[in-house]
C-alpha cells in the first residue's frame, strides 16, 4: 500500500470544480438586455431585465437608471429583473431617455449596456361637479335627482369609468343612491339622475368618482355643494 505524503483535504480539491479557484481563468462581467420598453408614459410602472454573465458576479446586483431615475435587482442564475414602480418617473423626465443597466463584480470591475426608450408626457384626468341640481318628482319612488359637471380622462382613457352617487352631507360614506350616468360622458362633459326611492328628507352632497382600472391611485374624486331635499 503507498501513503500519501501530502493527503488530500477539502480546501485542496473542489470536488464540484477540481481546477482551485486561484487556478479558474477570470471572465470579466457581461450585460445584455432582454426586456426593455420602449414606450411609455410618465406615470406606468415598467420592468427592466436581462441575462449577466462572468466568473465574480455571484450575489451581486444590477443597477438600472432610467433619466437619472436609478433601480437595482440582484442577479440569480445569470438573470436579473429591475421593476420601476408606478410613479417612479415625472413630467420632467418626458423624452428621449437612455436606460442604462451596469454591475460591478467583486474586483470592481464593470460592465454596462444601454438602450432608448422614448417617455411620454403622462396627462392626468380629473372630474367635476357642478353646483346645479334639479329634483325631478319630488321624493319618493317617482323621483330623481339631475346632476351633471366637467370631467378629463387624461391619458389613461380607456381605463376611465365615472360613478355618481347621492351622499349624506355629514356622512359622505353613506351612499344613498347611486346615479344612472347618460351615454357621452367620455367627451367631457357629463350627466346624470339618481333615484330618489327610500331618500329621506336631509342634508345631502354629489360625489362623482372618475376610476382607473388599472392605477387605483389615480382614482379622482369631486363632491358638489351641499344641499337640501325636503
Amino acid at each position: 500500500m503507498t501513503l500519501l505524503a501530502h493527503p488530500l483535504t477539502a480546501a485542496a480539491v473542489d470536488l464540484a470544480d477540481p481546477a482551485p479557484a486561484a487556478a479558474r481563468p477570470y471572465v470579466a462581467p457581461r450585460l445584455e438586455l432582454v426586456t426593455c420598453p420602449r414606450l411609455l408614459t410618465a406615470y406606468d410602472g415598467f420592468v427592466v431585465s436581462g441575462r449577466a454573465s462572468g466568473s465574480e458576479l455571484d450575489g451581486i446586483d444590477v443597477e438600472v437608471s432610467v433619466a437619472g431615475v436609478t433601480r437595482q435587482g440582484h442577479l440569480r442564475d445569470g438573470i436579473w429583473s429591475v421593476r420601476f414602480e408606478d410613479g417612479a418617473l415625472s413630467l420632467r423626465h418626458a423624452g428621449v431617455r437612455s436606460v442604462t443597466a451596469r454591475v460591478t463584480d467583486a474586483w470592481f470591475n464593470t460592465a454596462q449596456t444601454s438602450a432608448w426608450v422614448t417617455i411620454d408626457e403622462f396627462e392626468d384626468g380629473y372630474v367635476h361637479v357642478d353646483a346645479r341640481h334639479d329634483v325631478v318628482g319630488g321624493l319618493g319612488a317617482d323621483g330623481s335627482l339631475t346632476c351633471s359637471g366637467e370631467l378629463g380622462l387624461g391619458t389613461h382613457d380607456q381605463g376611465r369609468e365615472l360613478v355618481v352617487v347621492l351622499v349624506r352631507d355629514d356622512t359622505e360614506a353613506v351612499v344613498v343612491s347611486t346615479g344612472r350616468v347618460q351615454a357621452g360622458w367620455r367627451h367631457g362633459e357629463w350627466a346624470a339622475a339618481l333615484p330618489l326611492a327610500g331618500v329621506a328628507p336631509g342634508r345631502y352632497r354629489v360625489r362623482a368618482l372618475l376610476t382607473d382600472a388599472s392605477h387605483p391611485s389615480l382614482v379622482r374624486v369631486a363632491a358638489g355643494r351641499p344641499f337640501t331635499l325636503a
